[in-house]
C-alpha cells in the first residue's frame, strides 16, 4: 500500500522493529525495566454516600518505604450510570486476583473513599484483573537514519507502568508533538527527526518519573539511572510534603498528571516549603504521619 506518510499506533506489540530490519533498517533501541504488576478493577453502585467525592486515590508512601503495609494502592472514579470505578495495584506476589472478597478486603485497606464504598455498595458484575509485566520505551533519536515519511506514537514508542495514568495523556501529547512537526514546514518525505526529538523530550519526562517510583519497589533491581539516589531522595521528601500542603500537592500532582515537568520540582521556592513544612511535621507529628 503506497502511502505520503504513515504513524505506527500499534502499540506495545509493534511489529515495526521487524519490518525495518527486513527492510535494511536498524530498529530503534528498546529499553525494559520489569516491574511485575497486577492490578484488577471492578464496579460498584453509586448512591449518595460519598456525595462530594469524584476521584479518590489510595497509595503507600516514603512513611511505609512505598510497600503496602499501612495502605493498599488504589484509586476509584465516579462514572457515569450512577457507578464507581474501582482499581487495585499489587507488585509481584502482592498482584490483586479474581476474588471479589478479597478485593472488598483490599478496598478496607485504603483510604476512607475507598473504604465506604466497600463496605456500603453493590459490586456491579466481576473483578477483572490484568497483568503489566514490563515498562519499555523505543529510542528512535539514537538512530543514525530513519525512513521518511514514518513516525510512532503512543505505546509504539513507550508504554509506562499504568496505575499512573499517563498513557493516554503522553499519546495525546505526542500527537501534538506530531502536528507541531508537520505545521512547522517540515517534509513528510523526509526521515521525522524534529518530530523525534519532541517526542523524546515528552517520553523522557514520563520515563523518569515512572521508572524513579518502580526503583522504589525492592523487588525492581535496575537499571538504575545516574542520580538515582538523590532524585528518589528528593521525590520522598517532596511526596511526604504533599500529602500535608497543598501547594506542594499541586505542584506534585501537576507533574505526575502530566501538565506540568518534572523539573518544575527542583525549583528552589517549592523545595525551600517542603522542607519547611517536613521542618514542621517533625516538630509537631500528627498520629496519621505514621
Amino acid at each position: 500500500m503506497d502511502a505520503d506518510f504513515v504513524v505506527d499506533a500499534m502499540g506495545r506489540s509493534s511489529r515495526l522493529g521487524t519490518w525495518l530490519q527486513r527492510a535494511d533498517w536498524d530498529p530503534a533501541p528498546l529499553s525494559r525495566l520489569r516491574i511485575d504488576l497486577g492490578y484488577a478493577t471492578a464496579t460498584f453502585h453509586r448512591g449518595d454516600e460519598l456525595p462530594d467525592t469524584v476521584i479518590a486515590h489510595s497509595a503507600p508512601g516514603p512513611f511505609s518505604d512505598y510497600q503496602p503495609t499501612l495502605c493498599e494502592p488504589g484509586a476509584l472514579t465516579a462514572v457515569e450510570d450512577n457507578r464507581w470505578a474501582v482499581v487495585l495495584a499489587g507488585y509481584s506476589h502482592h498482584r490483586p486476583g479474581r476474588d471479589a472478597d478479597g478485593f472488598r478486603a483490599r478496598m478496607r485497606r485504603c483510604v476512607a473513599p475507598l473504604r465506604e464504598v466497600a463496605n456500603n455498595c453493590p459490586m456491579v458484575g466481576d473483578v477483572r484483573p490484568f497483568h503489566f509485566r514490563e515498562s519499555q520505551r523505543r529510542n528512535f533519536t539514537r538512530l543514525d537514519r530513519f525512513p521518511g515519511g514514518l513516525a510512532a506514537v503512543g505505546d509504539s514508542v513507550a508504554s509506562v507502568n499504568p496505575i499512573y495514568g499517563q498513557g493516554l495523556t503522553l499519546a495525546t501529547l505526542q500527537a501534538s508533538a506530531l502536528s507541531a512537526h508537520l505545521r512547522a514546514g517540515a517534509s513528510p518525505h523526509a526521515a521525522a527527526w524534529g518530530y523525534f526529538r519532541r517526542s523524546d523530550a515528552i517520553v523522557n519526562a514520563a520515563w523518569q518519573l515512572a521508572t524513579t517510583a518502580d526503583l522504589a519497589q525492592p523487588h525492581v533491581t535496575g537499571p538504575y539511572p545516574r542520580g538515582y539516589r538523590l532524585t528518589r531522595w528528593v521525590g520522598d521528601k517532596l511526596t511526604a510534603a504533599s500529602v500535608i500542603d497543598p501547594l506542594v500537592n499541586t505542584a506534585f500532582m501537576n507533574v505526575v498528571h502530566m501538565r506540568a515537568h518534572p523539573r518544575t520540582l527542583t525549583r528552589p521556592a517549592l523545595l525551600l516549603r517542603a522542607a519547611h513544612v517536613l521542618t514542621g511535621l517533625r516538630r509537631n507529628p500528627p498520629a496519621s504521619a505514621t
